[in-house]
């Protein structure tokens, strides 16, 4: 084990800048969730997180000279020298030698303040584009194609400048046929892509095929004057029509443009069809774009100065590695959400959805939620909370779908449907009963607690404490053992008898206690005694079945001491402060027994496998009590090395192997929130 000798001489010391796998550039959501995954942003296209490729180009004038910024097109341009990249949680910014001329370029998602409903910006489907340069003569281009909103790039797509005005020129692009929420695909085939430009004396624009607006600008021409209606409509990779735009910079100052998507629909909840959330503020995609320009310089401080704040905390419980990963995986998480009008039409009770991401296409899947809370307990717990409301709904036979989507287990559901359709039946539900149910349980005391743990904050939950009984008497009875049932970490294979997800089960019921204490009626308090009480008696089966005395807790009950795994479950009982399992003799015992079982890149999930699951070690390293925090040191310095040498160039896989830098699979998952598993013992933000 690499233990650090004091924190101070590791924190201190200056460490080099993370290369990570993917940088993210556009992610504003699962469709917009746009990735440069090579060293230099020039090598290649950037990417749709699932790999497609999304052929975004810009290029630099000096004079006479032409350089690649973004894109290996047109390869008869030399490549700028890029110089650095610095990826905070809403930007990531670039910097190139051009001839004699610095220019950076930032791509900056305003994915900040996500409660505060008062702040629009934080629902906006769009990303700035800045770029700056230290001399004068410069002028930049860039473009993108449709791929960002078809799903496939034969698809017939259209464009236009409808949208534009006096202030503002407005390019759109968007397949030929908008039918609304009709796939489930990883990328969009409706809605459309606006590039915005603030109008200028020096602004070109054109609507025109990739080879002749790329060409123009490399030769140091002007852009294609008139648009080339014969574009349209064709087939999105038919000469790679384009929305293109070129303009100059002044040393010194910063200029911008904006990227923002129309979806017009986001979600199909059980036949009702949602409106993104910022249709609540804007009446049409023209208004949200001039709201885009209109509040770009507010908006850009406000989130270099969140950048900058998150960075300094993070560092001052972490260091700079864990600053590095948790700046990294912030878009990753943040991108995976859709706020939506609820179904209902309240404007002021908005829904979230999260997607799945690689593991499947799945919406809100609970288990997913679980492992990314996280970070929405430190900074966002209302959007927390927002996104187990379409859930209960599901789960309250209150979908307005019909009968067909009556939901009537005993246990909680495990997601709604595959992104963007909610449509899931009760019998098509992957029943993991333990799992799930304490899972919600466990998250609901968790967001309680988080905003302020008084009777207010449970007085939402009143039409459902029937079920959430319900769910918590199933796991009494399916408790001291689980038996055969599926856990999350389910892609590992079966693990019956599982002590891990036993130890989820006692911790959701001592949740449920401290949900009914919240509640606070008579009642509620007895049975919050008696429920806690159980679970107190379960920690003792727990303890004398599952833990090796003095050395670590087992795998499985029907197991031997050769079997372990990382007990992430428990966390959650200090987190709540409920007191169940004694952290001196078994966590403090489980953590030293990891850290004699680290490999190069991390702590293996269990005995089975040399892979693990970066989100559980990061929930394991929370519970480090130690002085010098070592073990949590461990997993934030193994999980940097993967990142910054892993040979797998997607964005960042919570499923590693921990002796050679590769991916076991899934890949810009939101449940990398849980990386900020310690940061729920930190003040709040």
């Amino acid at each position: 084990m690499r233990l650090a000798l004091t924190l101070g001489l590791i924190w201190g010391a200056a460490a080099a800048p993370l290369r990570p796998p993917c940088v993210p550039l556009n992610v504003a959501s699962p469709y917009q969730s746009t990735w440069s995954c090579s060293d230099n942003l020039s090598d290649s296209f950037p990417v749709h997180w699932a790999g497609a490729t999304m052929g975004l180009t810009s290029m630099v004038s000096v004079g006479s000279d032409v350089y690649r910024l973004m894109g290996p097109d047109p390869s008869s341009v030399p490549a700028a020298t890029q110089t650095s990249v610095v990826v905070d949680a809403t930007t990531t910014t670039y910097a190139f030698s051009a001839g004699p001329a610095t220019v950076t370029l930032e791509f900056m998602t305003p994915s900040i303040d996500l409660d505060d409903d008062s702040a629009a910006y934080n629902s906006w489907p769009a990303s700035y584009l800045t770029y700056t340069a230290d001399s004068d003569d410069v002028r930049v281009y860039f473009d993108t194609p449709a791929q960002p909103v078809v799903a496939d790039d034969s698809a017939a797509v259209t464009a236009d400048r409808s949208l534009s005005t006096a202030a503002i020129t407005v390019l759109r692009s968007g397949a030929a046929e908008q039918n609304l929420v009709s796939g489930t695909d990883d990328r969009i085939s409706w809605g459309y892509q606006h590039v915005s430009f603030p109008a200028g004396a020096d602004l070109e624009t054109a609507l025109a095929s990739a080879d002749g607006a790329r060409g123009a600008f490399a030769a140091g021409e002007s852009l294609p004057a008139d648009d080339d209606e014969s574009l349209f409509p064709r087939p999105c990779n038919e000469d790679w029509p384009v929305l293109a735009g070129s303009f100059a910079l002044s040393p010194g100052e910063p200029a911008f443009l904006a990227l923002t998507l129309d979806q017009g629909v986001s979600m199909d909840y059980y036949g009702t069809q949602l409106k993104p959330y910022w249709t609540t503020n804007y009446g049409d995609a023209g208004a949200l774009i001039e709201a885009v320009h209109g509040g770009y310089e507010e908006v850009v401080a406000k989130t270099k100065a969140f950048d900058a704040k998150l960075r300094d905390r993070l560092s001052a419980v972490g260091g700079s590695k864990y600053a590095d990963l948790l700046s990294l995986v912030y878009r990753q998480v943040t991108g995976a959400l859709e706020k939506t009008v609820s179904l209902f039409g309240e404007a002021d009770e908005p829904w979230v959805f999260m997607k799945e991401i690689s593991s499947d296409g799945d919406v809100s899947t609970v288990d997913v939620i679980y492992p990314a809370v996280p970070m929405f307990y430190w900074l966002y717990p209302e959007t927390f909370r927002r996104t187990m409301v379409p859930i209960f709904n599901y789960a309250n036979n209150a979908t307005q779908g019909g009968d067909d989507y009556d939901y009537g287990r005993q246990f909680a559901p495990h997601h709604l449907g595959v992104w963007p359709v909610c449509e899931m039946l009760e019998r098509q539900q992957e029943d993991m009963p333990v799992e799930e149910s304490g899972n919600m349980l466990i998250l609901l005391a968790a967001v309680a607690q988080r905003q302020g743990g008084t009777k207010s904050e449970v007085a939402w939950l009143e039409p459902f404490f029937g079920f959430l009984k319900q769910w918590a008497d199933y796991n009494v009875a399916s408790l001291p053992d689980p038996g055969d049932q599926l856990c999350t970490d389910d892609f590992e294979g079966p693990s019956p008898h599982n002590i891990n997800l036993a130890a989820k089960g006692i911790v959701s019921l001592g949740a449920y206690a401290k949900l009914l204490a919240m509640r606070g009626g008579e009642q509620d308090l007895e049975d919050a005694k008696t429920y806690m009480g159980i679970a107190s008696d379960l920690v003792g089966n727990w303890t004398a079945d599952g833990f090796i005395d003095g050395d670590h807790s087992k795998l499985q009950y029907n197991l031997d001491s050769s079997t372990w795994s990382l007990k992430y479950n428990i966390l959650f009982d200090s987190v709540l402060d409920l007191g169940l399992f004694d952290f001196d003799t078994i966590i403090d015992a489980d953590l030293a027994f990891y850290a004699t079982n680290e490999n190069k890149y991390g702590v293996p999930l269990d005995s089975r496998a040399t892979f693990t699951k970066a989100d559980w070690e990061f929930w394991v390293g929370a519970m480090d009590r130690s002085e010098d925090k070592a073990v949590f040191q461990m997993f934030v310095d193994t999980l940097w090395d993967f990142a910054n040498e892993t040979t797998d160039r997607v964005p960042l896989t919570d499923w590693l192997d921990t002796v050679t830098p590769t991916m076991a699979g899934f890949q810009a998952r939101p449940v990398m929130g849980g990386l900020y598993a310690r940061m729920m013992f930190e003040d709040a933000w």
